[in-house]
């Protein structure tokens, strides 16, 4: 076995992994997928209070972020994961100041404030209250869809870009294109502000989200391991390019202190349909549905307050009833090149080459094709049902969308300084289509996608 040392590492790999380090920064940092707290600390007065020690504590990861107020008295936690958080502020001279209850969205600048008062910092004072609804920090409209909202209504086949149209200003022509089972690179997308659907820009974690012909949505996660996502439908920041609809930033689900799952299975079936009214009045039985999906998810810690996981995983099953749709075949006589049945429909064919009218309707066997012969005389060339002309024949189409998807993240707290995150998504869309004739042939289209940052 070969032994070498890790600290032989030259110059310009050195320097390589340091520029591939700052770009890879950059490209996070490009399109946020966390939250800012910030504010002002001042005295019963009204005055700044300078080097006021600042503290932010994720109550469901227990991990601490801190901070000093400077000249002004302004503090600032400006990339922080967003979940539930705690605020403590502390300085000499005065009672220190907690407040709870500090629930962060996607996006979000919350802008909390605190007046001290005179006392012993080993006193503390206790607020209980929520970040302000009112943004004035930013002048970005957008609708957060949490993760309650994402798993509570009901969607017809999971596809939570379908919950794009809660938000102001979304609307779509045909609502029924979101519940086709194929979020990924197909299904409805939201009509922002009367611009077209092609306009979206779809993020998820902060990197680019979107299949590159039609700009449709590259991978779309299960509503379960969604954690929340914010559809910004005006006057969004700099920050955020390539659109002119929305742009519909998603984050997915990290781990905690404590473990979380679930398990799921979501299924429609006929015999708990009622049919429809226009089979009623034409006496026509239900159609067949068998739809399925089923998975779960699973959150938790590696190491308390340091490192989490989250991994989930939904499969699909969408059986399409066949149905059964008429077409023509050639007659018998017609096979043989004999066309005299048309003529009691007043159907007179010609010679393509010079125009003359074939007597009786009947080709030539010199003219006739032999390979167009040996395929209308195969066995997979079907006779006719019926004595018709047209419609003799029928063919049954199936059509089938399966799909298994599933996500892995996992969240290091390095110090109170430096946080690290990776997550890796892959799914893969099946949908075969069967006919029962041989010479429709079957069908199928595949898509694999993987997702990664």
């Amino acid at each position: 076995m070969e032994k070498r040392s890790a600290s032989v590492i030259s110059p310009h790999l050195s320097l390589w992994i340091v520029c591939a380090t700052v770009f890879l920064c950059g490209l996070v940092v490009g399109q946020e997928v966390t939250a800012t707290i910030n504010g002002i600390v001042t005295d019963p007065s009204g005055g700044a209070v300078v080097g006021a020690k600042v503290t932010a504590k994720d109550l469901d990861r227990g991990t601490v972020s801190q901070t000093t107020t400077n000249g002004d008295g302004f503090y600032t936690f400006p990339r922080l994961p967003i979940g539930r958080y705690e605020l403590r502020v502390e300085s000499p001279g005065f009672q220190a100041m907690v407040q709870s209850g500090i629930l962060l969205q996607l996006n979000q600048n919350a802008r909390i404030d605190f007046q001290l008062k005179v006392g012993n910092v080993s006193e503390t004072l206790e607020v209980t209250a929520g970040a302000p609804v009112l943004q004035t920090q930013s002048t970005q409209v957008g609708t957060v869809i949490d993760q309650r909202t994402n798993t509570q209504l009901p969607l017809a086949t999971r596809n939570y870009v379908q919950l794009t149209l809660l938000s102001p200003g979304a609307v779509h022509p045909d609502p029924q294109g979101f519940e086709n089972g194929q979020a990924t690179g197909n299904g409805a997308r939201p009509y922002i502000n009367g611009n077209r659907e092609q306009t979206n820009n779809f993020i998820l974690d902060g990197v680019d989200n979107n299949q590159v012909s039609d700009n449709l949505v590259g991978y779309a996660p299960s509503p379960d391991a969604i954690q929340e996502f914010n559809l910004i439908s005006q006057n969004a920041s700099a920050e955020f390019g390539n659109f002119m609809g929305g742009i519909i930033s998603t984050s997915i689900k990290a781990g905690s202190n404590a473990y979380h799952g679930n398990v799921f299975e979501f299924f429609r079936n006929d015999k708990l349909n009622a049919n429809r009214w226009d089979f009623n009045f034409l006496g026509t039985k239900r159609p067949l549905l068998r739809w399925n999906e089923f998975g779960g998810t699973l959150g938790g810690p590696i190491k308390h307050d340091k490192l989490f996981f989250f991994v989930d995983y939904q499969g699909q099953r969408f059986d399409t009833p066949a149905s059964s749709a008429g077409f023509t075949v050639l007659t018998l006589l017609e096979r043989q090149g004999n066309f005299s049945e048309l003529l009691t429909r007043g159907l007179q064919i010609r010679d393509p080459r010079t125009g003359i009218p074939y007597p009786n309707n009947v080709i030539p066997p010199s003219q006739l094709s032999p390979v167009a012969t040996k395929i209308v005389t195969s066995q997979y060339y079907p006779a006719p049902l019926n004595g018709n002309l047209v419609n003799n024949q029928v063919n049954t189409s199936g059509t089938q969308s399966n799909a298994d998807q599933g996500d892995a993240r996992v969240d290091w707290s390095i110090s109170d300084k430096d946080r690290l995150f990776g997550r890796y998504s892959q799914s893969v869309l099946d949908i075969p289509t069967t006919n029962s004739q041989p010479l429709m042939y079957n069908s199928f289209a595949n898509y694999p996608t993987h997702n990664g940052v």
